[in-house]
């Protein structure tokens, strides 16, 4: 659905993995470089940015694209408590690949200076929108009749 977005697959057309400047310096990658992700659920090719965002050993991938998705790594298991998926972390075996190719971070995207900061949640704005309730204030009941 992120996907379908027109300004975020502006700032982020493709998928990418950050890689920590420390990793990045022990394997011999630079920002570019083509690499394979694998799991004990599948795998990925996607191109590396190095990126202080990440730190040690962790890498990082978002969640809006098509082509490559990190849920291609991820396990179908879920929360037993929310029964929301736990796609939040996963084990996996970098493979360097011999491509190189340019930054997959868009010139446009905002980590080059263009942010557009918000000033914080304007939750007054929206409760006073008229067409605004509380969740759960408007709830419909069914009454289900035993025949």
């Amino acid at each position: 659905m992120t996907s379908r977005t027109h300004g975020i697959k502006q700032m982020t057309p493709d998928s990418w993995v950050e890689v920590s400047p420390e990793l990045a310096a022990e394997r011999g990658i630079t920002t570019g470089r083509h690499v394979q992700l694998r799991s004990a659920y599948g795998q990925v090719r996607v191109q590396v940015l190095v990126s202080q965002r990440v730190q040690g050993k962790q890498l990082y991938m978002a969640l809006n694209t098509v082509l490559e998705p990190v849920n291609r790594l991820t396990s179908s298991h879920t929360d037993r408590t929310t029964h929301t998926p736990a796609f939040k972390e996963t084990a996996v075996q970098m493979t360097i690949l011999p491509e190189q190719g340019e930054s997959p971070l868009p010139r446009n995207n905002f980590r080059f200076g263009q942010r557009t900061p918000q000033t914080g949640v304007e939750v007054e704005r929206k409760w006073a929108n008229p067409n605004y309730h509380l969740p759960g204030d408007k709830l419909v009941q069914i009454k289900s009749t035993n025949a």
